[in-house]
């Protein structure tokens, strides 16, 4: 059986020394149940590849992205995006789950810290949101995360 392969784009955005996340209904995969760093896929997973390979994290064509999917996803418009690595991890992070299909796939993710743009509110869910929440940095070790998010959360020193 072949894995699916997707490139995940995410945005830590903080506003006043909270970060918003996201969950997904219900039972919904990939990681059900659980509060997630918002994102998505990119469109053009060879481009995406391509960058990858030359390790250009902060390329146009994945700030692009990363303003549509938060802007999917939470309703929300940033500013100051810039990739986590190689300052907190040498490379892009990933994990092998099933998606909401029940599909094995590897999820390859970009994460990206940006602020919240206040001029366009501060966010509603959308997407395959279902709850959206602004979380203190120092209570995110209170909430339950995808492994993928809580992994990225203490490489940043914040759990």
């Amino acid at each position: 059986m072949q894995i699916e392969k997707r490139i995940i784009i995410c945005g830590i955005v903080c506003n006043n020394k909270k970060v918003l996340l996201g969950r997904k209904a219900k039972g919904v995969p990939p990681y059900p149940d659980v509060w997630h760093t918002l994102g998505g896929g990119v469109k053009d997973i060879g481009k995406a590849e391509q960058l990858l390979l030359n390790n250009e994290y902060n390329d146009r064509y994945f700030l692009k992205e990363l303003g549509r999917e938060l802007k999917e996803e939470a309703g929300i418009k940033i500013s100051n995006p810039i990739n986590i690595c190689p300052k907190y991890r040498k490379n892009s992070r990933d994990a092998i789950t099933e998606n909401k299909y029940g599909n094995k796939t590897q999820y390859i993710f970009l994460e990206y810290l940006c602020d919240l743009d206040l001029s366009n509110g501060d966010g509603r869910p959308g997407d395959d949101i279902a709850e959206l929440q602004w979380v203190k940095i120092e209570d995110l070790k209170k909430i339950k995360l995808t492994p993928p998010s809580y992994e990225m959360y203490q490489e940043l020193g914040w759990l």
